[in-house]
């Protein structure tokens, strides 16, 4: 006779992710792969011209972490992006999970060929930088463009502090203190 098996526990970590068949869809595979800790959807957000997008993926940092980290920043790449989130996750504990927070999320611009989304985020991950704060806030600006298949990611990811913020403590402080 037969017997079934116990199936076993997948050992990839496949996470939340959504075909992007429209630029909504990315921002929340963004949003879940940062929470989820997952660095391939993460990247699968983001435009490469290498494997399935005509667009160059482009990181524009907050004005200030700009002045700071010019070299850093001019040189960023889509592998900049995966090393400063593996750093991110290696440094969090064990159970510990980033939070990503959109808010006024609206289109400033659509066309047919890219939508720029703006966004307020906080971003809250306990990543033992103790030159950067464990909260991070800041507005982004990202423009969506659509890839071969017909799906969506990031081609440009704009970082900017808030005007309510009074000290500069966004994404980019933390991707250049990972990055270093």
């Amino acid at each position: 006779g037969c017997t079934t098996r116990t199936p076993e526990t997948p050992t990839g970590t496949r996470g939340t992710f959504e075909p992007p068949t429209s630029p909504a869809i990315v921002l929340a595979n963004l949003r879940n792969a940062v929470t989820e800790r997952n660095t391939e959807n993460l990247m699968l957000c983001l435009a490469d011209p290498t494997t399935r997008s005509t667009y160059t993926y482009r990181f524009e940092p907050s004005a200030e972490v700009r002045a700071r980290y010019q070299s850093l920043f001019d040189a960023w790449s889509l592998n900049s992006e995966r090393q400063a989130f593996l750093s991110l996750i290696a440094r969090l504990p064990p159970e510990g999970r980033p939070t990503l927070d959109l808010t006024t999320a609206s289109i400033a611009f659509s066309s047919p060929d890219s939508t720029i989304y703006v966004a307020d985020y906080v971003l809250t991950a306990n990543h033992g930088v103790a030159s950067v704060p464990t909260t991070l806030s800041g507005t982004m600006s990202v423009t969506i463009t659509p890839e071969r298949s017909g799906q969506w990611s990031i081609s440009t990811w704009r970082d900017a502090r808030r005007q309510s913020d009074t000290i500069e403590a966004t994404w980019s402080l933390l991707k250049a203190a990972l990055s270093n």
